[in-house]
């Protein structure tokens, strides 16, 4: 999750001077990046309020407007992943500088002396290109902030401030040089030519942006981890389509009749373009942690349009929607508190997803309780044959119940998918101490260590290896 990410990796090794393998820095880490992200929203929202082109009601009651959408978007349930689950610090850091950028760009626009606040609009967005790609769209909602909110047409935002453009535009670079030290891929987490088309992935984000949006309003059930099932039938998603279709044409007319609800609107979607468009994410085709900044645009506007209807009247109904948010949120928190249970929930809620089967299997492994791992790791492996670490929980299994000659074709085949896995060499080695073919088994347990020698259980593997 961190390759071509460099800045989430340098706060990720922060946390591990500070605290090691503990959660508690990482997890404080994570709770002070939301907040600071929460802040820079409040600004952002209470600046654009002022402006002169919002009606007067949204003026007047500009700073509650700012408050309520802020304190909404740091309680919603549908921001848990991105705050609980710690490596999703990608989605919240690149958050924060995504505001920072907005924020301080319309700093410079009232400011005296507009190049000091232009120069921390630069410097906060290439921090986010450090962070995650989907930094790439903040030069572009910059742009449409301006001609919404400022300059009144693309024309004239484009001719007051093209240099500063240019320089923001800049930003792209580091960017490009990022994907391009990687490959151009993430590994074989995104990217083209990694078995799922465009055409299909497309397919599969008509379904999962219009999911979003229902979660926003309604968000259960929320579901840690989605799979990496893809749609290959448009008449699966037509009507998903067809809905999304004309929510981003209405999006379209609204930026031109009525600027503001469009740029948010737009916004929305812009945000989710990078993740949620044609270039295939394979490891997750559906995340909830994608919605988090755009969850702030749809709440953003639903707040603007209440306040601007019912003025001072809606507080008491705003304070009690962030006290429902708030509650659901500490429950959805309660699912984090157990690896078994997050999993165990997750394949209630996701029974096509394999990698949760694989992930409950190896929790329950992992606290010896292999009669019940068994099952999951079987199922899946049906679900999806060519992951090592399907067939490898399925061979730890048997080997564990004391069946190793079961256990042994399980484990090859994990070899076979995936040779250099020092879990799957590992385990294939023990697998064949126990069947006391030791010449075999110390090469494999070897093979682990040249692999990983500074893995958590690389230790086991010494002494399984000492034992051989």
């Amino acid at each position: 999750s961190v390759t071509g990410r460099p800045l989430v990796n340098l706060t990720f090794a922060l946390d591990y001077a500070a605290s090691g393998t503990l959660t508690s820095s990482y997890h404080r880490t994570n709770f002070l990046i939301h907040l600071l992200a929460g802040l820079a929203l409040f600004g952002l929202v209470r600046r654009t309020l002022q402006r002169p082109v919002i009606p007067e009601p949204l003026r007047k009651e500009s700073l509650y407007a700012a408050f309520f959408t802020a304190l909404l978007w740091l309680l919603h349930p549908l921001a848990t992943e991105s705050v609980t689950s710690i490596v999703q610090r990608t989605e919240s850091q690149m958050g924060l500088f995504y505001l920072l950028t907005l924020y301080a760009f319309a700093r410079s626009l009232d400011a005296e002396r507009p190049l000091k606040w232009q120069a921390v609009t630069v410097f906060a967005c290439a921090l986010g290109m450090a962070t995650k790609e989907v930094m790439v769209t903040a030069p572009v909602v910059a742009f449409a902030y301006d001609r919404t909110f400022v300059a009144g047409s693309v024309a004239a935002a484009w001719r007051r401030r093209w240099k500063f453009y240019l320089v923001l535009a800049s930003t792209w670079l580091v960017l490009a040089w990022l994907l391009l030290t990687v490959g151009g891929t993430r590994g074989v987490a995104a990217g083209f030519g990694l078995g799922v088309t465009p055409w299909t992935y497309a397919l599969t984000q008509c379904r999962a942006v219009v999911l979003y949006l229902k979660l926003v309003f309604w968000p259960h059930p929320l579901v840690f981890d989605y799979g990496i099932g893809v749609v290959r039938d448009p008449a699966a998603v037509w009507m998903q389509a067809l809905l999304l279709a004309g929510l981003v044409g209405a999006s379209l007319w609204a930026w031109v009749r009525r600027p503001a609800v469009g740029f948010l609107a737009l916004a929305t979607f812009v945000i989710l373009a990078p993740s949620s468009s044609v270039v295939p994410l394979i490891s997750q085709t559906i995340a909830e942690h994608r919605m988090y900044l755009s969850l702030a645009c749809v709440l953003a506007l639903v707040v603007a349009l209440v306040v601007n209807r019912f003025g001072g009247r809606a507080l008491a109904a705003l304070a009690l929607v962030a006290c429902v948010l708030g509650t659901l949120t500490i429950l959805r928190n309660r699912d984090y508190q157990s690896e078994l249970g997050i999993w165990a929930q997750t394949v209630e809620r996701a029974p096509d997803n394999p990698r949760a089967r694989i992930n409950l299997a190896e929790g329950l492994l992992l606290r010896h309780r292999p009669d019940e791992a068994l099952p999951y790791a079987l199922e899946a492996v049906r679900l999806m044959a060519n992951y090592p670490e399907a067939q490898t929980n399925v061979g730890i299994a048997l080997a564990q119940l004391g069946r190793p000659a079961e256990a042994l074709p399980y484990c090859l085949e994990a070899v076979r998918l995936n040779p250099d896995g020092p879990r799957v060499q590992s385990n294939l080695g023990t697998v064949l101490i126990q069947l006391e073919r030791y010449a075999e088994g110390i090469e494999h347990l070897e093979a682990s260590l040249r692999l990983a020698p500074d893995a958590p259980d690389a230790m086991l593997v010494r002494n399984n290896l000492g034992i051989a």
